[in-house]
């Protein structure tokens, strides 16, 4: 069985980290665009088909799969058309922008009996796949703390939706839900969330800086972004009990997609910037040992294989409905904190 998809939008999301893709999984066929640029889409997927309404892609009922990459405001209400119509929904992150909708998606899909994800690609960075590993074996003994960002070199203000005031809009919706996901893969829940959330940039009307502490019983874990980041970008930083791990630069997969290497290339991700890492490992004499890493690389692909077999039935997704409702969760709560000046109790336990 071939799953027939149709993807709504085709902007830097769909054109770039899903389409690709799904064009990459043998189980697979995009088979339907919803687009304004039916011109930019003949030229990567010359077989789809190209609909000017999401209600025309929604309604067409050769499609198995609809994939979700539109402005966050509108997840929500494409997304229960879908999985009402009998469709098998995948969203871009932020699934959507408050818990009680994600809640109402995650019944909808259990109750229909369909697959409902959302696009957390960055568990398939090769810098998190190491950190996973780092975390279940003893290289570097008990971790106790953990500084996560994703920072850039943008001190001005751009003309994009995700940079004007609205629903699910700022630094923190587009970023926070990659990081936030990362650490509740590592940890599960954390104890209390303290967020600080500011608009740094002259005329930045949404939020455009973070700094989020997660406590733990036996550790600290921050992760943060800023815009004013014009040196090398420290992905990680990893403190533990028997040593150090940091992490600079990103995952290639993203520079190599945008500069137009597909991942059906057997050389993909050559295209991209290789990321550097370094250990830092006490030996039995207690002397700190420096080594640098390479890291082994891992693919976006998987995300899509995981999903195309939850689909057809030999296997779940890689992000499940309860990871869905405790990320949301979780966006919320480090809202509200910042908003308070506050630390607040994580007291969440999703039903899903």
């Amino acid at each position: 069985m071939s799953i027939s998809v149709g993807l709504i939008g085709f902007g830097l999301s769909g054109r770039i980290f899903h389409a690709p893709f799904i064009l990459a999984n043998t189980n697979m066929s995009l088979d339907c665009v919803c687009s304004s640029k039916p011109e930019e889409v003949a030229l990567l997927a010359p077989k789809a088909r190209v609909v000017a309404t999401t209600e025309a892609l929604i309604a067409d009922e050769s499609i198995d799969l609809v994939v979700i990459t539109s402005p966050n405001h509108v997840h929500f209400s494409l997304a229960e058309a879908a999985l009402l119509a009998g469709k098998h929904v995948l969203l871009e992150k932020p699934s959507v922008t408050n818990l009680a909708h994600i809640e109402t998606l995650s019944s909808i899909a259990a109750s229909k009996n369909l697959v409902l994800s959302v696009y957390q690609n960055r568990r398939f960075d090769s810098d998190f796949v190491r950190l996973r590993e780092l975390v279940a074996s003893s290289t570097i003994g008990n971790i106790k703390y953990i500084e996560s960002r994703f920072d850039r070199f943008r001190p001005n203000v751009q003309d994009r939706w995700r940079e004007l005031p609205g629903e699910g809009t700022g630094i923190f919706w587009d970023l926070g839900p990659h990081l936030l996901d990362q650490i509740l893969c590592l940890f599960g829940d954390p104890l209390w969330v303290q967020a600080s959330m500011e608009k740094l940039r002259d005329q930045s009307e949404a939020i455009d800086f973070f700094n989020v502490e997660l406590g733990y019983d036996d550790k600290s874990i921050r992760i943060a972004s800023s815009p004013f980041e014009a040196g090398n970008q420290m992905r990680f930083k990893v403190n533990a009990t028997k040593g150090s791990w940091h992490c600079v630069g990103l995952d290639p997969q993203e520079e190599a997609l945008r500069a137009g290497q597909m991942p059906s290339d057997s050389e993909f991700p050559s295209m991209g910037t290789i990321q550097s890492a370094t250990l830092y490992q006490a030996n039995s004499d207690g002397v700190v040992e420096e080594i640098e890493e390479s890291l082994a690389l891992s693919l976006y692909n998987a995300f899509y294989q995981s999903l195309s077999q939850a689909i057809l039935g030999n296997g779940d997704a890689s992000v499940s409905l309860n990871d869905a409702c405790r990320l949301i969760y979780g966006l919320e709560l480090a809202e509200k904190s910042s908003t308070k000046g506050s630390r607040l109790p994580w007291v969440y336990t999703p039903s899903f």
